[in-house]
């Protein structure tokens, strides 16, 4: 019954060694998804800059097309004053109109070189992005595959394992599966060195030795709670 029991435990630590290999995500694709989410994160702070440049370059020029508008209106109004007094007014808001355009023009140029530079980095991220999102949507493809094979075989193996434990007693299999949990895979272990838990290490009483050997029952290691059992006879030479 034991080594059938060590046969069920065979599959359950094939099963525990499939879903680890499973949640181990290569990688490369690791690093790779990593690179692609911190490029992701650059372009989009990149284009944010150039929204704002933009919007403020036009407003810029929306101003001082307005303000190209007044200046002309302010001199149409000057040429048809009807006094001196009042073509003087018309001249001098045109004066502050054409200082205020100035202003506006010097400010506007080192903000269209700002939106021009910030544009081109904008495009090189872009690009940059472009060329790795193919190759990132490969290897995600191909982790859903390694996965999907990794789940199966897993269903698989423990079908296999359920055929084989329905032999064992029932008692015994849940003992089993308890220690299991709490031992981190192993609940059935040999006697090593003739003395030792194959689990923990610790030397065991002459005893417990001499219980298992009999077979006269189920004897756990009074140290970690496995189920003891003796190695099987070496084959014939």
């Amino acid at each position: 019954m034991l080594q059938r029991l060590t046969e069920v435990q065979e599959f359950d630590l094939a099963v525990d060694g499939l879903e680890a290999e499973r949640a181990q995500v290569p990688q490369e694709l690791t690093d790779l998804a990593e690179r692609v989410k911190s490029l992701e994160a650059r372009t989009s702070r990149k284009d944010l800059e150039v929204a704002e440049l933009r919007r403020k370059v036009e407003a810029n020029e929306q101003e001082l097309k307005a303000m190209s508008e007044r200046r002309k209106s302010a001199s149409d109004s000057a040429l048809r004053a009807a006094s001196a007094k009042e073509a003087s007014q018309y001249q001098n808001q045109e004066l502050q109109m054409a200082a205020r355009a100035q202003e506006l023009e010097e400010d506007t140029l080192p903000l269209m070189q700002a939106l021009e530079d910030a544009s081109a980095e904008a495009d090189a991220l872009h690009a940059e992005l472009d060329g790795l999102l193919p190759t990132l949507g490969e290897m995600q493809q191909a982790e859903v595959e390694r996965v999907a094979g990794l789940d199966a075989r897993i269903v698989d193996t423990r079908k296999l394992r359920d055929a084989l434990a329905v032999s064992v007693d029932a008692p015994l299999l849940k003992q089993y599966e308890q220690v299991r949990r709490s031992r981190k895979g192993l609940g059935v272990v040999q006697i090593v060195d003739n003395a030792k838990c194959g689990g923990c290490n610790v030397k065991l009483p002459l005893h417990v030795v001499q219980k298992v050997r009999s077979g006269a029952g189920i004897t756990r290691c009074s140290n970690c709670g496995r189920i003891l059992m003796t190695p099987p006879p070496a084959p014939a030479a």
